[in-house]
């Protein structure tokens, strides 16, 4: 069962012949080195005379050499003359010095009576072919050895790992660009791990429980369903044969959810698979994201298949929560498969399936067998007696008893029996493991000697391999297509959709008693170290390909990196190991799919065994950084963890990355000073130590935090400058996102026309560099821009654009916050209906994907519509919904603009002393947040209200207080507000000059920041006040420029207005025709827009004209 055992003068022959044509080809020059290198094989190739020896140790030992020779000395391989660089000369180094230890064990071992004292203590051999192993990955790394693919730059001095490693935690700590879960939309629907499972053909003795299960599943109430038993007891069968019947499919559909949970050892782990399934990209958080989804109207079933991997493991009790949060949701369905007798704790299982799955009867194992072997003899009975009633036992012996007779099997099995438990010494002896190892050593596999080691190879491949893929993977295994059959003729292994893959139960004593051997583990190691690598591609016009070939084999990559971890303690090849297993967790960062966390620990465990400190630290670096997705705390513990293990070891380089990932962690908790604080320190590291990149990124960090904090000047200054050193560097990536952060500073600062310019030179520039994403949210930030200039058909243009473009990209959250701007644009619009609908849409596409905070934004800007449609009451409970909302994800900021809104709106309700009152409360809650605008935003609302309660003095004093404010924090826009506001209060202090200066100063600036509704609100306010002065004339064309203006940029509300003011104006001019027309036609836009109580007031002037008792003076 190996590859040379049965050949071994045809291989020593081909050995000779690949050395002669290879030294064949090398100059006459070779440097000593390679002089040495050439001399190697030939004295190595005298090991094959002891082959024949039959020793297992020697045997491998002579694999790996036949490996090293066939992969080296074949034409087209490495070459004596190559122009080999210093890390591959180092590998060829290290290979002379384990060959000139074979040479010195191959003379020991020549003399007979040497080797026979020698092979009694065969640890000197087994740590030769590890080290052989080793030098052989590392070579098919850098070289393509078996594969004929060359990974460049991976090959680094040893010496340097722990440095190299070092910049491990900076791949994702930098990945802002590129956000957690941007590529989720990329991923595909058809994931092998969501693959609903066909029916078994073969199934017996399960009729009464299927039927018990079916009907709790088809009853109108949902129910939690444990199928427990011991692994081949045919859990996933009855599973699959359920979600199979017609009943079930009739009530559910293709609301079936099929989910494994092998490989997945971490509730993370279990939602991120789940996410993946539903096709969820993320929102706030996936936790939110898959509840959501789960929580869509309809029936639903989620199977959770050996779930035991994740509730069996250190993060049980956050898998335990899991399945209490699943099992609250009102139209869901839970079926799990757990090996064991132990349910979950916190679920109320069903009573009738709360007991472990018990073993098929004698009457049902009869049925198993014969509907598999077709034939059987006396001693069946006693035979099926020994398997215990164990299915998966049954489907081994039957399909050995379609060639052996179970009298044959039943002497077999006592004898494979006695052998396992001389061997293993009795302990916890199943019939499952003496049908496995009978199964293994069963005439069909001796005739396929190959079989067991692919065997062994495919226990380390949860997900199942392609079988067409297996020459490619296992090179060396001569004759793989025909193994992989031999497989599955002994029900060793199945063939599900074109991927060989053995079961659970298999894979577990495989591993334990038959693990993988030195040559076709490293060529396994090799394989999926350089799959790994395709995450390289993301973000390129091959980031789709790559995202399907890793979403595939993500779980066969993540168990042989732990393998390779867990086994690591000697190898020379743990930087080549580090960088697949940071390619990996770069692409589950990126597409949320998958759980690397328990891999990266995994890493930081045996970098630790090894004393590798540096890579420690940096390993604990990347673990904060994927807890800080979610988890800030924990993530700051570790990350200051990190920091701590850097500075001990003198590594600043490291501690300004982990004060740089712990600034941007503490921005996420609204800590903006902590955060600045952290930032600034890093980028004064960076700067030292000259690393330009890591101190642009730190001020592309304090960029952002200024911009938090409403410090929209130092913002911009900050980002302007990260953005020349990116430029600097030749980063066109972060050079764009910078040019997109300046953008929209430039929007906050009232500078639209800047803000537009750089937002289409960012756009083009994502463009160029193929980031689609990045252009997409450049056309929704052009459009907010748009909107603020009052161009709302180009604003609306562009968003309806962006929105097409996420939606293309199967960014949900993207196209989501495209029908939030869209419905709050046509707000501005005086579209009610048609901004409710979009806001409503968005606020249900929000809650699906799970985004909190966009939902409740949605409330806020649904309340604020509702009140402009005089629909107080439906507005003060979505604003109230909106907050409390915003409360409970610690949203302060979001909390206390809805309780500004509800003041504003129970003023509108003339419930003055409730409105001062939140208003002065959400003012508060500004400060205390150091939300300036807000406060200032608060100080005029509290002006306004206190100006209907007469109190015209304090009025005045918060109005001219919001204004300084709004002055001293650059905000000229809020600052003209304010102007406006003085001027309506002074009026009804008839200080009518005053009034006139106030409003004329505010048009001025309204005019300067290029806000059009401003002026024409001055205009309109101008216009009221020398119509109350009686000076006609002057008012007349004030009130009709101010309706042109609002007619223009498509204010309805302020149209109607004029033309209502223009109608008093007539009638006080003594045209009553005019009037009519003009107050008829504000009367149909009021109904248009429903705004009852302006419409009322029209029809009530109507009438007195028409009665001939109308009267000039409002």
């Amino acid at each position: 069962m190996n590859a040379i055992s049965g050949t071994p003068k045809r291989q020593k022959s081909g050995l000779r012949d690949l050395f002669a044509q290879w030294k064949a080809g090398a100059s006459s020059m070779l440097e000593p080195m390679k002089e040495r290198l050439v001399e190697i094989p030939s004295r190595l190739v005298g090991i094959h005379d002891l082959i024949k020896e039959q020793r297992d140790d020697i045997r491998q030992l002579g694999e790996m050499l036949a490996l090293i020779n066939e992969q080296i000395l074949s034409p087209g391989r490495l070459s004596p003359n190559s122009n080999l660089d210093a890390p591959t000369m180092k590998l060829l180094q290290e290979l002379i010095n384990v060959a000139a230890d074979a040479e010195e064990l191959l003379e020991t071992l020549r003399s007979p009576s040497k080797r026979l004292k020698q092979l009694d203590e065969p640890e000197e051999l087994a740590n030769l072919d590890r080290r052989l192993s080793s030098l052989m990955l590392q070579l098919s790394l850098r070289y393509g050895v078996g594969n004929g693919v060359r990974v460049e730059g991976i090959g680094v001095r040893v010496e340097e790992i722990d440095v190299r490693v070092g910049e491990i935690g900076v791949r994702i700590a930098v990945l802002e660009r590129e956000a957690a879960g941007s590529l989720a939309g990329q991923v595909p629907e058809d994931l092998l791990l969501a693959e609903i499972p066909a029916a078994p053909v073969v199934f017996h003795g399960r009729d009464n429980l299927v039927k018990s299960i079916v009907e709790l599943l088809c009853r109108s109430e949902t129910c939690r369903i444990p199928l427990l038993g011991p692994g081949g007891i045919g859990k996933t069968s009855v599973a699959a044969t359920v979600i199979n019947d017609r009943r079930v499919k009739a009530k559910y559909g293709q609301r079936i959810l099929f989910v494994s949970c092998e490989g997945l050892v971490t509730a993370e782990g279990i939602l991120n698979a789940l996410a993946a399934s539903l096709h969820a990209p993320p929102g706030s958080d996936v936790r939110s994201a898959v509840l959501a989804c789960l929580s869509s109207p309809g029936c639903i079933l989620l199977i959770l298949d050996n779930l035991e991997t994740a509730w069996d493991s250190p993060d049980k009790t956050s898998v335990e929560q899991l399945l209490r949060k699943l099992t609250e949701l009102s139209s869901l369905s839970l079926l799990v498969t757990m090996r064991g007798a132990i349910r979950p704790a916190g679920v109320d299982w069903a009573a009738t399936c709360a007991d472990p799955i018990t073993p098929l009867s004698l009457d049902a194992a009869r049925q198993l067998w014969t509907s598999i072997a077709r034939h059987h003899d006396e001693n069946l009975d006693r035979l099926l007696n020994r398997l215990d009633g164990l299915p998966l036992a049954i489907t081994l012996m039957a399909h050995q008893g379609q060639l052996v007779s179970p009298t044959d099997l039943l002497e077999a099995y006592d004898s494979e029996r006695t052998a396992l438990v001389e061997t293993d010494g009795g302990g916890r002896l199943t019939s499952l493991d003496v049908s496995i190892r009978l199964s293994i050593n069963c005439h069909t596999m001796s005739q396929n000697p190959n079989a067991a080691q692919l065997l062994s190879v495919l226990c380390l491949l949860p997900e199942g391999v392609t079988i067409s893929d297996l020459p490619k993977i296992l090179p060396t295994v001569m004759g793989i297509r025909k193994s992989a059959l031999a497989l599955i003729a002994v029900a060793l292994a199945i063939n599900v959709n074109g991927r060989l893959r053995a079961l659970a139960p298999i894979r577990h004593f495989v591993m334990e008693h038959l693990p993988p051997g030195s040559v076709p583990l490293a060529e396994l190691r090799a394989h999926y170290m350089l799959l790994a690598h395709e995450a390289e591609k993301l973000g390129t016009d091959q980031s789709i390909k790559a995202i399907t070939s890793l979403s595939a084999d993500f779980g066969n990559i993540n168990s042989v990196l732990r393998h390779c971890w867990k086994d690591a303690s000697d190898r020379t090849d743990v930087e080549a190991l580090c960088i697949a297993t940071d390619w990996l967790s770069t692409f589950s960062h990126l597409t949320l799919f998958g759980d690397c966390l328990p891999l990266l620990e995994d890493a930081k465990k045996a970098l630790e065994s090894m004393g590798k400190h540096r890579a420690v630290a940096a390993y604990t670096l990347a673990i904060g950084n994927w807890l800080s997705r979610t988890q800030y705390m924990p993530a700051l513990e570790l990350l200051r963890d990190a920091k701590a293990k850097f500075e001990t070891i003198g590594n600043r380089l490291g501690a300004a990355q982990c004060m740089k990932s712990i600034g941007d962690t503490l921005r996420m908790l609204d800590r903006y000073d902590d955060a600045l604080s952290n930032l600034e320190q890093a980028k004064a590291e960076f700067e030292s130590i000259g690393d330009r990149l890591g101190a642009a990124y730190c001020m592309e960090s304090v960029g952002d935090t200024l911009y938090m904090l409403h410090r929209n000047d130092d913002a911009l200054s900050t980002l302007e400058q990260a953005k020349a050193e990116f430029e600097t560097i030749g980063d066109r990536l972060r050079a764009a996102g910078c040019l997109q952060s300046i953008g929209n500073t430039l929007r906050m600062l009232h500078r639209y026309d800047d803000a537009l310019s750089n937002l289409e030179r960012a756009k083009a520039e994502f463009e160029s560099i193929g980031d689609r994403l990045g252009a997409a949210e450049c056309i929704l930030s052009m459009g907010e821009t748009l909107r603020m200039l009052h161009r709302y058909d180009d604003a609306l243009s562009n968003m309806e654009q962006a929105k097409t473009e996420f939606e293309t990209l199967g960014t949900r959250l993207g196209a989501a916050q495209c029908m939030e701007r869209i419905g709050d644009t046509l707000y501005m619009v005086d579209r009610y209906d048609d901004a409710l609908s979009n806001l409503e849409q968005a606020k249900a596409e929000f809650e699906t994907i799970g985004d909190r905070l966009g939902a409740a934004g949605c409330m806020r800007s649904i309340g604020s519509t509702l009140r402009m449609l005089d629909r107080y009451d439906d507005a003060l409970s979505n604003l109230e919904q909106a907050k409390a909302e915003f409360e409970t994800i610690g949203d302060r900021l979001g909390a206390a603009g809805c309780m500004q809104s509800i003041g504003n709106t129970l003023r509108m309700l003339h419930r003055y002393d409730d409105a001062l009152s939140n208003l002065e409360r959400a003012k508060a809650e500004s400060e205390t947040i150091r939300d300036r605008p807000g406060a200032a935003r608060c100080m005029q609302s509290i002006g306004l209200t206190l100006s209907m309660l007469h109190r015209y003095d304090d009025a005045l004093s918060n109005l001219e207080q919001a204004k300084a404010e709004f002055e001293t924090i650059g905000d000229r826009l809020g600052a003209a507000r304010c102007m406006q506001s003085i001027g309506d209060t002074l009026r009804m202090l008839h200080r009518d000059d005053d009034v006139l200066s106030n409003l004329e100063q505010a048009k001025a600036e309204f005019m300067a920041v290029g806000d059009r509704r401003g002026v024409a609100q001055c205009m309109r306010s101008i216009g009221k006040t020398l119509r109350r002065l009686r000076r006609y004339d002057a008012a007349l064309p004030m009130l009709e420029q101010a309706k042109a203006e609002f007619d223009t940029i498509g204010d309805r509300v302020g149209t109607a207005e004029c033309g209502m003011l223009l109608g008093y104006l007539a009638i006080a001019q003594g045209d009553s025709e005019r009037a009519e027309v003009l107050l008829k036609q504000s009367l149909a836009m009021y109904d248009e827009m429903g705004i009852l109580r302006r419409a009322k007031q029209c029809r009530r002037k109507l009438a007195q004209l028409r009665s001939g008792q109308s009267s000039s003076s409002r």
